[in-house]
């Protein structure tokens, strides 16, 4: 325990540290406490260093050093949750970092992130490429305010905000570029300060910014870099608890607590990309592996390994799914130069189709690359979608046939692998390892998935026939623990009746939601409004 004087001493030095990024003498501090002499305060330093409160720096005059434990106590994480766009708008969801900002210098109330600047659009307002700006979270703005902005979903930009009548400007603060014009978008958050990148000066530090630039009490400050940047090592349970708040909604209005993390590079029917934060915040905070038995689009998988690090190995019987997989890992750039050298057509995508279905009679083989291709090709231009499904005119479009095939160049999971083998020998081969598991859905009579509609077409593992008793039988003896997937109907919770259940709502895009039905349906008499049911099943490893 610390005496009165010398916590004194220690926060001042502390205080001297952050407004000059070195010690005090020891002169300086004899001075500041009106001290008879040097040898007073050499006598308390050491104390203070015994207790741990001081390091030593050898060989220099300011010698005095707070140890990181020690020094951090005034500080408070930031987390950057990727780059944002001080520009054309970029993809919002990246890698997440952690900074460390005084706590003095922040409002006392609310909910902060920080992103990366990547662009030049609001320099007159004092942002620059590579800062790093303090957003208090909040979904709405006055005019004139820099906000984050959300656009399509998924990309993010900053700009000043202005509502105008039957649409927003987002405006730069570049007299060389023009203003954004939007219907609908989605505000994160304001910037409330400015974290100035000096990466290319002397001496290297970082001065953040906080307040409104024309107040006369608009402050400007600098901190030690080591302070301000040092990266905290990270847990999987921090990596989970970052990424779950980076995913979660701010919409108070929503029925799903988590947004949609779409990762995957193909539409895929009965795609998870809405479930992704249900499922990961199951996961045991010791997870070091995860093996999907089902992997087919691969959406929670993909975000386990890009997101949380995880060594991921996942499985699908569908031979031609699998294939593709492997050139999408191994070889993305491959698959893009392909890709790119055929058209978003309809005549294109006829003649590919057909290729495709006579590969299914095996009545042609091709090439595993070819195939790889044609398949992406055809599963993602196609009405549903589903594999050898028909054209579709909102996917046959050049700009968002370029979107998907930039999306494949750049898919770069961490630590991924897709093999083609049957679940049953999936399970048993990895008796002890904690499994993901998306089987396809039962169809009972008790179900009331796929009312209305007929099941998927033409893939190898129909929903019909699929052997729900033996999955069942086989997880209930997996000793390594489960998170289990499934549509909710009496049947799937009295085989899974000992395991913890839950039962989250979103807009499911094979159920339809509560409320959308189809303009077809509704002309052909069909006003049998499909729903989402959904159960997640979870059983923690039992070695």
């Amino acid at each position: 325990m610390l005496t009165k004087r010398q916590k004194q001493i220690l926060d001042y030095i502390k205080k001297f540290i952050n407004e000059n990024e070195f010690a005090p003498s020891l002169e300086e501090i004899r001075k500041h406490f009106k001290l008879s002499s040097i040898a007073t305060v050499h006598q308390h330093i050491e104390t203070l260093r015994a207790k741990g409160e001081l390091k030593k720096i050898e060989n220099q005059p300011r010698s005095i050093e707070i140890p990181k434990n020690k020094f951090d106590s005034n500080l408070t994480n930031i987390f950057i949750l990727g780059t944002i766009a001080a520009g054309k708008p970029i993809e919002a969801i990246e890698d997440i970092e952690i900074i460390q900002v005084p706590k003095s210098q922040l409002p006392k109330t609310g909910e902060y992130d920080a992103l990366r600047v990547s662009g030049d659009s609001m320099i007159d307002e004092g942002i620059f490429d590579k800062d790093i700006v303090i957003i208090k979270k909040q979904p709405t703005a006055e005019n004139g305010e820099t906000v984050a902005a959300i656009l399509n979903g998924d990309e993010i930009t900053l700009k000043k905000f202005y509502k105008e009548k039957n649409r927003f400007r987002l405006q730069p603060a570049n007299p060389n570029l023009k203003p954004i014009f939007v219907k609908k978008l989605e505000i994160h958050g304001k910037v409330i300060s400015v974290i100035r990148n000096f990466e290319n000066t002397k001496p290297k530090s970082a001065v953040a910014l906080f307040g409104d630039k024309n107040d006369k009490s608009f402050l400007s400050f600098s901190l030690k870099p080591k302070a301000l940047f040092e990266m905290p090592s990270k847990t999987f349970k921090d990596k989970k608890e970052l990424f779950l708040k980076k995913i979660k909604s701010v919409n108070p209005n929503s029925q799903n607590k988590y947004k949609r993390v779409a990762l995957s590079t193909i539409r895929y029917a009965g795609g998870k990309s809405l479930a992704v934060g249900h499922v990961i915040e199951l996961l045991p905070d010791n997870t070091k592996k995860v093996v999907s038995p089902f992997f087919g689009g691969g959406s929670i998988e993909i975000a386990m390994s890009k997101e949380l690090d995880l060594e991921v190995i996942g499985y699908d019987i569908f031979d031609i799914l699998c294939n593709y997989w492997k050139f999408q890992i191994e070889n993305p750039e491959l698959l893009y130069k392909k890709l790119k050298e055929l058209k978003p057509d309809k005549k294109t995508f006829e003649k590919i189709r057909m290729i495709l279905n006579d590969v299914w009679k095996k009545k042609i083989k091709l090439d595993t690359l070819t195939l790889a291709v044609y398949y992406v090709y055809n599963f993602n231009l196609s009405y549903g979608p589903g594999f050898m499904g028909w054209a579709s005119d909102i996917y046959l479009n050049e700009t968002r046939y370029k979107r998907m095939i930039e999306r494949i160049k750049n898919f770069a999971p961490k630590n991924l692998k897709v093999k083609c083998t049957d679940f049953q020998r999936v399970i048993k081969n990895h008796s002890n390892d904690f499994l993901y598991c998306d089987p396809p859905y039962y169809i009972g009579e008790d179900s009331k998935m796929f009312k209305g509609i007929y099941p998927m077409r033409n893939i190898p593992v129909h929903h019909n026939g699929f052997p729900h008793e033996t999955l069942r039988d086989l997880l209930k003896d997996h000793m390594g623990g489960f998170i289990l997937s499934y549509n909710n109907c009496s049947t799937i919770r009295k085989y899974y009746k000992e395991f913890q259940q839950s039962f989250p709502i979103w807009q499911y895009t094979m159920g339809q939601g509560e409320t959308r039905i189809g303009k077809n349906r509704i002309e052909n008499g069909d006003n049998h409004i499909k729903q989402s049911h959904e159960i997640i099943i979870f059983c923690p490893p039992r070695k």
